[in-house]
């Protein structure tokens, strides 16, 4: 089931019940998108309890997931994105992550690097969904 942004949640209801060190981490990462990708649209996605982005090419592309102590930036098809600074998490077969410990330094460049990769992958959902399947990665 796909998650909708919604229309009555605000973003700072996602981030109402985060510590001060958490909300600066999503703060941010929400400059770093925005001027990385200044054509993303952001909402806030109270299932998700994230803020999301879509691009007017790749539609979802990316969003800012806040937790206790840390923030984990999730790429839609982050398994097709290069990954030359080794910043991206996880098993599962489509999601990947860039998880962010409170305190910690933000992987600014990593990051750009990323954003900039989601946006350029093919317009199409159905052709992303295809390389996932076959295990291909993306090369710009």
């Amino acid at each position: 089931m796909k998650k909708k942004p919604s229309k009555g949640i605000t973003l700072e209801d996602i981030l109402a019940d985060h510590t001060p060190g958490v909300r600066a981490l999503v703060q941010r990462l929400r400059e770093i998108i925005l001027e990385t990708v200044p054509t993303a649209v952001e909402a806030a996605y109270p299932g998700w309890r994230a803020i999301g982005y879509r691009h007017p090419g790749v539609g979802y592309f990316c969003g800012i997931f806040p937790e206790m102590g840390r923030v984990r930036l999730g790429f839609e098809f982050g398994v097709l994105l290069p990954d030359p600074h080794r910043v991206l998490e996880g098993t599962g077969k489509q999601v990947r992550y860039v998880h962010i410990a409170e305190g910690s330094e933000v992987p600014i460049e990593a990051i750009q690097q990323l954003l900039l990769a989601a946006v350029n992958l093919p317009e199409e959902r159905e052709v992303r969904l295809s390389m996932v399947q076959n295990s291909a990665k993306f090369i710009e």
